[in-house]
């Protein structure tokens, strides 16, 4: 369904509802008096906590959770969750499988990715100032898509309120080993500290118009005088490329961040219709430079020897702008539309040397200049209905635009080698690069879900609901590459190539006599990609007397992907891979509670589906680590068979205990291989089985048993232990050293916890520690061990005082441990790194 139509129908319901909240405000006007209730009744539980409704197995964050935490993105905030952690910095990985098993929702619709290689979404693209909640769901229902293995992310942005608000914070951040320190830098353009290049990293208009249409840049043939261009025509297209690769340092400011918000309501004639808005710009500029020693190793007779020892040191500079606006119109009590529109940017510029010894090299000095835009857009509109004269029937509808962007341009790379007196310009062919790339993914969305309440034998309330989703997503990667070649007697002379690479590369050294700009972009280095998926599910629940709660569901899906990889030089050339499958999935869930006790039980079974990449048999440099991956057209999805069990005891208002058990069976889970050869170059297959299986604990207390002030203290904590193996068949192991092992990136310990202070007023304080054990970082090949990254402990304070009415100011601590973040092989050090210290202050002020 074009994504017109889609809109067509969301606008139609827009005008739906408008008349039926019309008609129901007459039918009001016209009835006569109420008689006066002399009793009201009300039978039922109070629940304080929104995981207590629910049947399945969930957490719920919210904004009460972010202030205790402090965690200014939601990678930081859901580590904290029992049963999950982030990897790098941004993947959430729920009960230790990889991001592959987790889908990632916003306002119920799927997220497409900027990622260049996955659909995963990193989380720290979204920060917790435009958050009102995150649902974290471990069981699979019915109404969420089928990929499913870990868990399903349910982000809620902020909505209007009914009362006008006006907030405007600003924080200022330091780390010892950062802040007030030198750096590196490289000199950009003049909105760089907006995260926007403002086209001093852009495709110079010679270059971009020697390789429109997807011409090659490259030299006419001497032979036949075409396909090409002269070398005076390639000495004016390298001329025009900007001549900046120094790396330069400065003093590194400190980091800073500026966030507001704002939200009112006008009522809309005499009756109950009324329109209310909210809008937040949340804004962080932060510097970090890493010093991180890498070293690789190789099996020798005996023990591993030492084949890389690398000192890298490298500046990030991370500028944030994420933006929210929601408008609401409340028709009547009953009936409301909603339109939301979020912008999420994040920029980063990174500038590094490494040094060191390379395998069976001199010594090297690698620079490296790259600026990196990810962008996220989404604009939605959505409708909810009440209609109680049709069995309390409730109606919710939901249309999704969605794009996700990743910009690198001009990305540069360039090498030096030590000869016996000084560095050296590597003229090898990969001794300097200029990459541009730019990836495109979109999704529309069409979701309506419908609800009805009936009551049945025993005192049951049973409430069926079914629902339909369509969507389609198209995404488009694109890179070109070019490097300066040697090309004459210039580009020999070795005084010359002693100099900075902006002297040797000046305009006069750029020509036949010395370095010529050539292209060699790959020809699996673009492609096309689309799938679309038409979904529909029906589900229901029977509540016995608020005792005893029983789901059962189902959802079918169509789902259809293709990939297309192609060479821009030459139509002729490209590889297709398509699949195709309709699955027809179920789901049940019971629950059962006594008094404060609540016990719950989960089976469903569910799906993981291989990504465009994955299917594509064309070989794919990954942009982001470099190695090369080849695809597999004979990829079959996965099956999951999921199991949960859970106790919780609500022993007071606020306070709570969970023990819960889960256990997932894989057939056919798709894992990444390392093929035979000298390249490493990597792959993917259906490994034979898996399993994955631990035991979840979590508590809430506070500690009003203590005497004095003991009411004011709370503990909260968490601690999960997860097991997996995963068992791929002897055909398949290529270059794996083994053939049995646990999950990739899966730690076999989580633990967090935090003891807070928050009275009814005034300060309140949190000291939390997050630990996670130790985990395979990269599968070992060639009879090397695997990668081990080591465990790793996280200790954070915050404060927060109320001044006033108006004013706040909160004192973060971050990393007081300041311990170090290790990557080892049979013990050998791979990575080693400090991530370093951060404090920070912040004040806000309430209109």
């Amino acid at each position: 369904m074009p994504s017109r139509k889609l809109l067509t129908i969301c606008i139609s319901s827009v005008l739906c509802s408008a008349a039926v909240g019309q008609q129901e405000d007459a039918v009001q006007s016209g009835v006569p008096a109420t008689p006066e209730i002399e009793e009201i009744s009300v039978i039922g539980q109070f629940v304080p906590d929104e995981k207590r409704t629910t049947s399945a197995v969930s957490n719920v964050v919210n904004q009460l959770q972010f202030e205790r935490t402090g965690d200014s993105d939601m990678a930081e905030s859901l580590k904290r969750v029992a049963g999950l952690s982030t990897v790098d910095g941004k993947f959430v990985y729920v009960r230790g499988l990889g991001e592959r098993y987790s889908n990632t929702l916003l306002n119920g619709a799927m997220l497409p990715s900027p990622e260049p290689v996955n659909r995963v979404v990193p989380m720290d693209l979204f920060p917790t100032a435009i958050l009102d909640s995150v649902l974290v769901q471990k069981t699979w229902s019915a109404q969420f898509p089928s990929e499913f293995g870990g868990g399903v992310l349910q982000l809620r942005t902020k909505k209007s309120t009914d009362e006008f608000f006006w907030n405007v914070s600003s924080s200022v951040a330091m780390e010892p080993a950062t802040s007030f320190r030198d750096g590196f830098s490289s000199s950009g353009g003049g909105s760089d500290w907006l995260g926007f290049d403002d086209g001093s990293r852009e495709i110079p208009t010679e270059l971009k118009l020697a390789t429109a249409n997807g011409q090659e840049l490259r030299r006419e043939s001497q032979f036949l005088g075409s396909g090409g261009y002269s070398a005076e025509e390639l000495q004016v297209i390298g001329q025009s490329l900007d001549n900046n690769y120094e790396l330069d340092k400065k003093t590194l400011p400190a980091d800073y961040s500026l966030s507001t918000s704002l939200g009112n309501f006008h009522d809309i004639g005499d009756g109950e219709m009324q329109i209310n808005y909210l809008g937040a710009v949340d804004y962080s500029n932060s510097w970090d430079t890493n010093k991180i020693e890498r070293n690789s190793w190789k099996t020798s007779a005996a023990e591993l020897e030492q084949r890389d020892d690398l000192d890298y040191t490298g500046t990030e500079n991370s500028i944030d702008i994420s933006g929210i606006f929601t408008a609401g119109l409340d028709i009547s009590a009953n009936h409301n539309v909603r339109f939301t529109s979020v912008l999420l940017r994040q920029s980063d510029n990174t500038v590094s040397e490494t040094v060191g010894d390379l395998a069976a090299e001199n010594k090297v000095r690698l620079n490296e200049i790259e600026w990196i835009e990810r962008a996220l857009f989404s604009n939605q509109i959505q409708g909810d209905h009440y209609i109680p004269g049709l069995n309390e029937m409730v109606v919710n509808w939901r249309y999704s635009h969605l794009k996700a962007e990743r910009d690198s341009p001009d990305h540069r790379r360039y090498r030096y080698d030590l000869t016996s007196t000084d560095y050296e310009f590597s003229t090898r062919a990969d001794g300097n690069v200029r990459r541009f790339s730019v990836l495109d993914d979109t999704a529309d969305e069409f979701g309506v879900d419908v609800s009805m309440v009936f009551h049945g034998p025993w005192n049951a309330v049973i409430t069926p609901q079914l629902g339909y989703v369509y969507a389609e997503k198209d995404r488009q990667s694109e890179i070109r590459r070019y490097s300066f070649f040697d090309q004459g007697a210039l580009a020999f002379d070795r005084d010359l190539l002693r100099l900075s690479l902006e002297e040797i590369l000046l305009p006069e050294n750029i020509g036949p006599e010395g370095f010529e700009l050539r292209e060699f972009t790959r020809p699996t280095d673009n492609y096309v990609a689309g799938n679309e998926l038409k979904a529909y599910y029906l589900q229901t629940e029977i509540n016995f007397n608020d005792r005893f709660r029983f789901t059962l569901g189902a959802r079918q899906e169509d789902f259809r992907q293709a990939v297309s990889t192609f060479d821009l030089f030459r139509s002729d050339v490209q590889v297709k891979a398509e699949q195709r499958d309709k699955d027809w999935l179920p789901v049940a869930t019971a629950t059962y509670i006594h008094y404060d006790h609540q016990f719950r039980l989960a089976y469903s079974e569910t799906l993981s589906r291989p990504d465009f990449r994955e299917l594509s048999p064309a070989a794919f440099t990954n942009p982001v680590t470099g190695k090369e991956v080849i695809g597999n057209p004979d990829l079959q999805i996965a099956s999951i068979k999921n199991f949960d069990f859970r106790w919780e005891w609500y022993f007071s208002f606020s306070d709570y205990m969970a023990l819960g058990l889960f256990y997932k069976q894989f057939d056919k889970p798709i894992e990444s291989v390392t093929l035979p050869g000298a390249d490493n170059t990597g792959s993917f297959i259906n490994a034979g089985d898996g399993e994955n299986k631990g035991i979840e604990y979590e508590v809430f207390k506070r500690l009003g048993f203590l005497p004095g002030i003991g009411e004011d203290f709370y503990f909260q904590g968490n601690i999960a232990f997860i097991d997996s193996t995963v068992s791929i068949r002897e055909d398949d192991r290529g270059l794996l050293t083994t053939t049995d092992r646990p999950l990739q990136g899966q730690s076999d310990w989580l633990l967090n916890a935090q003891f807070g202070y928050e009275p009814v007023s005034g300060t309140t304080a949190t000291l939390l520690y997050h630990y996670y054990g130790e985990r395979i970082a990269e599968l070992g090949t060639s009879g090397n061990p695997d990668l081990i990254e080591q465990p790793f402990g996280e200790l954070n304070f915050i404060l927060l005082r109320e001044i006033n009415d108006h004013w706040e100011f909160s004192f973060k601590a971050k990393n007081l441990l300041d311990q170090f973040s290790e990557i080892t092989q049979s013990g050998n050090i791979v990575t080693r790194y400090s991530k370093g210290r951060e404090y920070s202050v912040n004040i806000s002020y309430v209109f």
